[in-house]
């Protein structure tokens, strides 16, 4: 068993599991709406109980009626997180009553022999807790009652977390001890226009059908970390949801929306996919420049590319004349496997550019080289003065420029500044930041 006992929740469209794990992790990062079926894909969370850290994978409403496409994706990403999980948290409509698709689960819980904790959830009141007597037909043991939205029970249910994580998988050990898993991690948000391909791009990357994938736009409403390790280099690929314009989406899509742009917050580098069957548009523009303001390496991946071959030399140039970044563009193909590799060894130059500590010496090399390119603005007979440049934060990379007066530091300039050093760093793809300081 593995270390952090992780447990699959399951259970029908809109019986509460989404909030529920918020409620328990203490987050909202579980999209949640009135609407059933918000949730897709499988996700994964960790919380933290009496100093026992537990994981729980947010799954899809299971709907055995559902005969779509989407419907059986649903099931079979339900069955891959039974599979991964040592126990299942198994949650029904308290106020519901056992539904005919809680009895088709409780059927796959029994087959698959594993421990479940059965949970009555949106029991707002206890004295409605004599009511739930009906899912002892489920035949798994006695419901405890909850109230994900109000908290009610919510404690109780993390120390039954915690008395089963022991039970299948022993003592808590002190995870101050554990190596430190995150370290070194490059976190890619992998963010794009809805049926670009991205959740396409994931799974190829990862190896497995981490994600749905489906024809109809909007698939993907959360999103989905994927760890890859490749070359002692380990990845974290976030799929989002695809972004429109904020102005055009409401609902359940706006949450997802929100979700995407969080992603790349806490994102090193932001691949956006673009189909190359449509080629690069506004939106993708858009999307990128939206990478690049939140502080993310970007790297465009032209998608699609055996569907037709793309231009990357006019892609490339329409991307340099409109983004201050000037990402790189690579065609790739998620169904064939094109452009995989380099698309790893490009993200994996871009973090460490991102990372790196650039010396002063060599800055104010290349200071020295800008300035006598162009000359400085002025008003009057005060002229612009540039003394020396230094490095005082890396991911992103942030620069000071001592200068003798702000005011005489114009807006064009400072572009020219930016672009000059840009080149002389090769940090074309990279978010760069100038702080024009005076001395």
């Amino acid at each position: 068993m593995a270390a952090v006992p992780t447990f699959a929740v399951v259970g029908v469209p809109n019986a509460g599991k989404s909030t529920l794990i918020n409620r328990l992790t203490g987050t909202r990062a579980a999209v949640v709406h009135e609407t059933p079926g918000v949730t897709r894909d499988r996700k994964v969370f960790e919380t933290e109980w009496s100093g026992r850290i537990v994981r729980l994978i947010d799954t899809g409403g299971f709907d055995p009626s559902d005969r779509t496409r989407l419907g059986g994706d649903i099931r079979t990403q339900v069955k891959a997180a039974l599979a991964e999980a040592d126990a299942a948290v198994f949650v029904v409509d308290g106020r519901a009553g056992p539904l005919p698709g809680d009895y088709d689960i409780a059927d796959v819980l029994r087959r698959a022999r594993m421990p479940v904790l059965l949970v009555a959830n949106k029991v707002d009141d206890r004295r409605h807790e004599d009511d739930l007597v009906a899912f002892h037909e489920l035949g798994l043991g006695e419901p405890l009652p909850v109230s994900a939205l109000h908290g009610t029970g919510s404690g109780d249910l993390l120390d039954e977390l915690v008395a089963l994580a022991e039970r299948v998988c022993g003592e808590a050990r002190d995870h101050e001890d554990e190596p430190d898993d995150e370290v070194g991690e490059i976190a890619v948000a992998i963010v794009g226009r809805p049926n670009a391909g991205k959740s396409s791009l994931l799974n190829a990357l990862a190896g497995e059908e981490r994600v749905i994938v489906s024809d109809a736009a909007g698939t993907t409403r959360d999103a989905i970390d994927t760890t890859v390790e490749r070359d002692g280099r380990t990845y974290r690929f976030v799929d989002t949801a695809g972004m429109r314009k904020a102005a055009k989406v409401s609902g359940v899509e706006y949450y997802a929306y929100l979700r995407s742009l969080a992603t790349l917050d806490r994102a090193h580098v932001a691949v956006v996919v673009v189909d190359a069957t449509v080629g690069l548009g506004e939106l993708d523009l858009q999307i990128a420049g939206e990478a690049m303001r939140r502080g993310c390496a970007t790297v465009l991946a032209v998608n699609k590319a055996d569907l037709g071959e793309p231009d990357l030399v006019a892609i490339g140039g329409a991307a340099a004349r409109k983004l201050r970044q000037r990402p790189r563009a690579l065609a790739v193909a998620a169904t064939t496997g094109r452009g995989l590799i380099p698309l790893l060894n490009l993200v994996t130059d871009l973090w460490s550019r991102y990372t790196a500590h650039i010396p002063t010496g060599a800055l104010n090399r290349a200071l020295a080289t800008i300035t006598e390119q162009r000359t400085m603005p002025g008003k009057g007979r005060r002229k612009l003065k540039l003394y020396y440049i230094s490095q005082f934060q890396t991911a992103p990379p942030r620069f000071a420029i001592a200068v003798n007066d702000r005011d005489l530091v114009t807006r064009d300039y400072g572009y020219f500044v930016e672009n000059r050093l840009r080149e002389a760093l090769d940090y074309d793809g990279v978010p760069l930041i100038i702080d024009f300081k005076e001395r």
